[in-house]
């Protein structure tokens, strides 16, 4: 009832009831994503991802050059002497060595003021066309402002510095470090990211870019949060939210309908069909007259209003009516687990585990016999990866209600992949991969998941778990036979047309058909987040910068945790740093001609 099912770190099912929470961990792609945000390549060049430039530097393994600039000290010229004894003049670079070596004296006592004033005596007497020796004095002048907490200084040297040559490493590190300190992270992030071109993405400028950009993502996620006021709502979506709760006093509830048909007085009827056809907002205002106006059925009014404020985000709203609800003596305890069971996909949304954990033992002490508390929670333990108390509450479930399709459903699939991961650990640790395929518990094992299906034919999500297992397993054929029964069994699930994208483009390596399939189960729901980013996160590796940039967007605003979110902004501050980043390098091509023919060779960086 709170997210997509667990099913895989690759491939994320949108199960009917865990629709509002995605972990992290449950990622579709393994690699930080903004890496593929800060892959360059030119105009006409494919932006290939990270593995691609992995792969080439495993192939070609290039000579490394020494971007950095020499730190050597200029060899000391002795003073000559003409015929007539008189010493020859030092000249002006000689000068600038001389006070930059002075200053460096100063700058290891850790007299820094002194150090500035002889780098400054350097940088005055450097012929300024000197593009070897008058880019280190700058850094060197950086680096005692540094020390002295200048920051807009050390920024300002390092530039200079970098204009006289733009693949000097360490003025880059340096400025990154002090726009950092002046909360300039875009900028910080933007060096960062040169950094990495020209240390061709080595594990230590990965590790700190990565820190970085963390870092913007944070910021930009808070923000938005902060401001934003709700999400739209598809009806796909609420339906999958509700369809767990057998229990639910609104949801598809006859006797209910039948109740406040009977009520001339109520707007709950007309609340009711709203909900139904899918005009949410609609729905929310009746709900209001009814609670202000008419007030017939304010609790039930109170759940309704709140469980559509907690889909669409607004959750100072959901957790007004709720508590409301909670605290009100004339609510009944089978309308009060309800509540609380929906105020718990509040806290998951929300982080608060703790809060979330603590709701289901009051709904349970509230109304023990509700199965709908055991089957949600057993799907959060899941998710935890606490499958011993998964399988407890799944059971208990049951016991409650013999016949609860969902509790059965998911708590076989959740066994199987308990049974295939042990049995691939055993394979490993014996080095023999051939028992898997050998093995006769797992077909056993198989064709109970198969019988079942048959058993739940009517239920598209069970065809969809199974189709995620066969994936898994690379059976991708099998696997996308199942995945097309389940789309015929519900077309308008937009993250089951997903979910069939990446197993045909990692069946055949082929984006055009899965491209074609994410562009409709956009058409089809564009409140599907896991749709936008996914065809985001391929168009950014297909080079469709603009389009990548644009789905981006869109699902930031769509995410429903903030800690999704953060992942989802650095990957769109990964992807237009990289505009900014090529456009540097092209503004001086005779200076970075070699990188710029790497990737007009390579199509990325190796």
């Amino acid at each position: 009832m709170h997210s997509k099912l667990i099913s895989s770190k690759n491939l994320i099912a949108n199960s009917p009831n865990l629709s509002l929470i995605r972990a992290d961990e449950n990622s579709k792609f393994e690699f930080k994503l903004w890496h593929l945000g800060v892959l360059i390549g030119v105009p006409s060049a494919a932006i290939l991802s990270y593995f691609l430039y992995k792969k080439l530097n495993q192939q070609t393994k290039p000579k490394q050059e020494n971007t950095k600039k020499s730190e050597t000290k200029q060899p000391e010229r002795k003073t000559e002497v003409n015929e007539n004894k008189k010493p020859v003049p030092l000249t002006p670079l000689e000068i600038a060595v001389d006070k930059k070596n002075q200053g460096n004296k100063h700058f290891q006592s850790k007299d820094f003021e002194k150090a500035v004033e002889c780098y400054t005596d350097a940088i005055l007497n450097c012929p300024a066309d000197d593009t070897n020796e008058l880019p280190k004095f700058y850094q060197n002048r950086a680096a005692a402002y540094d020390n002295l907490k200048k920051y807009e200084k050390v920024v300002e040297d390092c530039s200079n510095a970098l204009n006289l040559d733009p693949n000097y490493e360490k003025a880059l590190s340096r400025r990154a470090k002090a726009y950092e300190s002046l909360d300039k992270l875009q900028e910080a992030f933007e060096d960062l990211t040169s950094l990495c071109i020209l240390q061709k993405f080595s594990s230590s400028s990965m590790m700190v870019a990565d820190k970085m950009v963390k870092k913007i993502g944070e910021k930009m996620a808070a923000e938005i949060f902060r401001t934003r006021t709700g999400l739209p709502i598809s009806q796909h979506f609420v339906n999958n939210f509700f369809v767990g709760l057998n229990n639910d006093l609104i949801f598809k509830n006859a006797e209910f309908y039948e109740k406040v048909k009977e009520n001339e007085k109520s707007l709950m009827k007309l609340a009711i069909e709203e909900f139904n056809s899918g005009d949410y907002s609609v729905c929310i205002n009746t709900c209001s007259k009814e609670i202000d106006e008419t007030r017939q059925f304010v609790l039930e009014a109170k759940n309704l209003r709140g469980s559509l404020y907690m889909l669409k985000c607004q959750y100072k709203e959901a957790r007004s009516d709720f508590d409301d609800i909670l605290k009100d003596e004339n609510a009944s305890g089978r309308l009060k687990s309800n509540t609380y069971i929906k105020l718990t996909a509040l806290n998951l949304q929300n982080g608060e585990e703790k809060e979330a954990f603590e709701n289901y033992e009051k709904a349970i002490l509230i109304d023990p016999s509700n199965e709908d508390i055991y089957c949600n929670r057993a799907q959060v333990f899941a998710m935890k990866n606490r499958f011993e108390d998964s399988f407890k509450d799944f059971e208990k479930c049951l016991e409650l209600k013999s016949d609860h399709k969902i509790a059965k459903i998911q708590k076989a699939f959740f066994e199987f992949r308990q049974f295939y991961a042990q049995l691939t650990m055993y394979a490993q640790a014996i080095q023999s991969p051939n028992i898997i395929n050998e093995s006769k518990e797992l077909k056993n094992e198989t064709n109970k998941l198969e019988n079942l299906i048959k058993e739940f034919s009517d239920v598209p999500e069970a065809y969809n778990l199974y189709a995620q297992i066969l994936s898994e397993q690379e059976q991708y054929e099998k696997a996308e036979n199942y995945y097309k029964i389940a789309l015929e069994k519900d077309p308008q699930n937009a993250a089951l047309m997903v979910q069939r994208a990446l197993n045909i483009m990692t069946w055949t390596n082929d984006f055009e058909e899965p491209i074609k399939m994410l562009n409709q189960a956009i058409e089809t729901d564009q409140t599907c987040e896991f749709a936008l980013e996914t065809l985001a996160t391929i168009e950014i590796q297909r080079g469709n910068l603009p389009r990548a940039v644009e789905l981006f967007e869109k699902a930031i605003q769509l995410t429903r945790s903030e800690e999704s979110m953060t992942n989802l902004c650095c990957m769109l501050v990964g992807a237009k740093t990289q505009f900014k980043v090529l456009n540097k390098l092209s503004q001086n091509p005779e200076a970075n001609l070699d990188i710029l023919n790497k990737i007009n060779q390579n199509k990325g960086f190796y």
